[in-house]
């Protein structure tokens, strides 16, 4: 930490998400954003000039070299995470990357070593649904034993039409470009999607997957290269016996929902872990007086911000020197998952993790 005891952060990307971030620090205590760094001049100077910020770099290395800063937020794109984070902890800096942390789990391995060999946090914001109040109330319920034993879920998120560089934020074409992001929606947002799942549950490991990807909704620009999937799914059998149905579409014929169900030999327990956009749906099936009843819990859940709450963890976890949400070894883990789904894919059969 600084000497004046106050966490200095730095931003590097300040667009979309960059901008949310740095709101989301102006309201923590002993804590603020110091400087920016984007090769963008314009936004780098407009950013500056409505919050304030008083360094603003085009090079992200000279921001590294501010001796004052103690942690860095990624927020490029996520082919660019690798560079910058090593140059990162290698500067003595904690490190939280915007999702997915990177492109490959050997990438990801290789930001695990450093971290480690540089006595530094390596954070990801794909963690940031873990707080999501229908996710930590789901987790109390299991963890309480109320569904007995767990046998079962399903993870489902389809959006009809929310395909980066098409359908939205019309500048992140390289989302579509396998060589660039590394994969589609099963990387996208699927990297939520198994955030949500471990966070659940403790002690969770996948052995094997039997995984599908398609890509072909609607005629895609010619001028594109989108070699990435648009829908995705696999069936993962876990160690100790549950098993887990998972499906993530950016693009499909179907109406947008994302349901969470979780199957227990005494109840069974669906919610939206996604609450924070909409009504909130969480619901326990159970028995009572051996008739099966639906039990809609009170929905006056705490509010939470889905930004906010992941830089509070990355700021205390700096205070308190323990590990964030979701630490570079958990990514290095999802992202082995990930690569091996795709593996499946393509040899059409189911494959060890």
């Amino acid at each position: 930490m600084s000497k004046r005891q106050e966490i200095q952060i730095g931003i590097i990307g300040v667009g979309m998400i960059g901008l949310e971030h740095i709101r989301g620090f102006r309201v923590i205590p002993r804590c603020k954003v110091a400087a920016i760094a984007d090769s963008n001049e314009s936004q780098l100077a407009k950013a500056a000039a409505e919050y304030a910020i008083p360094q603003t770099f085009t090079n992200y290395k000279d921001l590294l070299a501010l001796e004052e800063i103690d942690g860095v937020v990624i927020c490029v794109p996520s082919f660019a995470h690798e560079e910058i984070a090593l140059a990162a902890l290698a500067a003595g800096k904690h490190v939280l990357c915007e999702k997915p942390m990177t492109t490959s789990a050997a990438s990801a391995y290789r930001m695990v070593k450093r971290a480690r060999r540089a006595g530094r946090i390596l954070a990801s914001c794909s963690g940031r649904y873990r707080f999501s109040p229908t996710v930590r109330k789901a987790r109390e319920i299991i963890t309480e034993g109320e569904l007995g034993n767990v046998y079962h879920v399903t993870l489902s998120g389809i959006s009809r039409r929310n395909r980066p560089g098409l359908d939205y934020h019309p500048t992140a074409t390289w989302c579509l470009d396998k060589s660039k992001a590394g994969g589609g929606a099963m990387l996208d947002w699927g990297i939520y999607d198994l955030n949500i799942l471990f966070g659940l549950f403790d002690n969770l490991a996948v052995e094997r997957i039997d995984g599908f990807c398609f890509r072909g909704i609607d005629e895609p620009p010619q001028d594109l290269v989108f070699d990435v999937e648009e829908h995705g799914g696999a069936f993962l059998r876990c160690k100790g016996g549950l098993t887990v149905l998972w499906e993530r579409a950016w693009a499909a014929h179907m109406n947008s929902s994302t349901r969470v169900r979780i199957f227990g030999s005494r109840a069974g327990l669906a919610f939206d872990p996604l609450a924070w956009t909409q009504d909130i749906f969480f619901q326990i099936y159970e028995d009572r007086s051996g008739k099966p009843v639906t039990i809609a819990p009170a929905t006056d859940f705490e509010r939470w911000n889905v930004n906010l709450n992941i830089v509070q963890d990355f700021v205390e976890a700096i205070q308190k020197n323990r590990p964030p949400a979701t630490p570079g070894e958990e990514e290095y883990k999802f992202l082995k998952i990930i690569e091996a789904l795709y593996r499946s894919h393509y040899k059409s059969t189911a494959v060890s993790v």
